[in-house]
């Protein structure tokens, strides 16, 4: 199927490892033109250059955490596109399974800073522009669990859900020149699931009293998802490619599940 993207202009932020990776991937392959932000750009940069996507890849490094971090990139891309990209992904996100009494109020403010506020700020300075030229797409990576909220990382889950709801409105107040679209991933085995000192994997594992593969599938099993397994960053980069495309034009405001079945609410 041709997707419609090749000559396209993209912006994806958090790009350096995970979805963002995996997505960065497969919009090069549909033959798009990608700007991809990440404070990580070391590792960015790397694998941009060892893919051989320098061509058709700016790297851009920034803390999207803030509102200074938003603003340079904005400033960044504007003038590497001379304008607003065709596709914004606001994949960014970051969380830990702490408990609600073991959140501050300053990691409330931290985990919505880079959640939720870096995709506000990045939707208010290129949705206008998008919709003034006469089109565009916005996908954002939310969550399951901001349709389905646990009794940890609930600053997380909150962020999420937020980014959900204002998705809603920007596709109500956008369309039908601006589509505005949700990937809401389950358990991914990503980096933040992995790694070894700030992936969630030591703490599932202290949770079940188990080790790696073992303390994950206690996890599956404990959250009964239907597919027995965790995804991978490729399923998820699929469904957001697909919301970015001309297959998807008559998809506007929705949340696409990639999350194995977790979710059980019929809407």
């Amino acid at each position: 199927m041709d997707l419609g993207l090749t000559g396209r202009t993209v912006v994806l932020t958090g790009a350096a490892t995970g979805i963002g990776r995996a997505t960065l991937d497969a919009f090069v392959r549909e033959g798009a033109r990608v700007v991809a932000i990440d404070i990580q750009i070391a590792l960015l940069d790397q694998h941009v250059h060892d893919a051989g996507m320098t061509e058709a890849v700016t790297t851009v490094h920034a803390d999207l955490s803030t509102r200074e971090g938003v603003s340079g990139a904005v400033d960044t891309v504007l003038a590497e596109l001379d304008g607003a990209p065709d596709v914004l992904v606001n994949n960014v996100g970051a969380g830990r399974l702490n408990t609600f009494e073991e959140i501050s109020d300053e990691d409330f403010h931290r985990t919505f800073e880079l959640n939720f506020f870096s995709m506000v700020r990045l939707c208010k300075a290129f949705v206008p522009l998008m919709h003034a030229r006469g089109a565009g797409a916005v996908v954002n990576v939310t969550s399951d669990l901001s349709r389905q909220a646990e009794d940890v990382i609930v600053d997380y889950a909150a962020s999420k859900a937020a980014v959900a709801s204002v998705a809603k409105s920007l596709a109500r107040a956008y369309a039908p020149r601006v589509r505005v679209n949700n990937v809401a991933p389950g358990p991914i085995w990503t980096p933040f699931w992995s790694d070894a000192s700030t992936g969630w994997l030591k703490e599932i594992e202290a949770a079940y009293g188990r080790v790696g593969q073992e303390a994950v599938q206690a996890l599956i099993e404990d959250r009964g998802i239907p597919l027995g397994r965790m995804g991978t960053p490729e399923e998820v980069a699929n469904a957001i490619v697909f919301l970015a495309s001309d297959a998807a034009t008559y998809s506007t405001g929705i949340t696409l599940g990639v999350d194995g079945g977790t979710i059980r609410s019929t809407f």
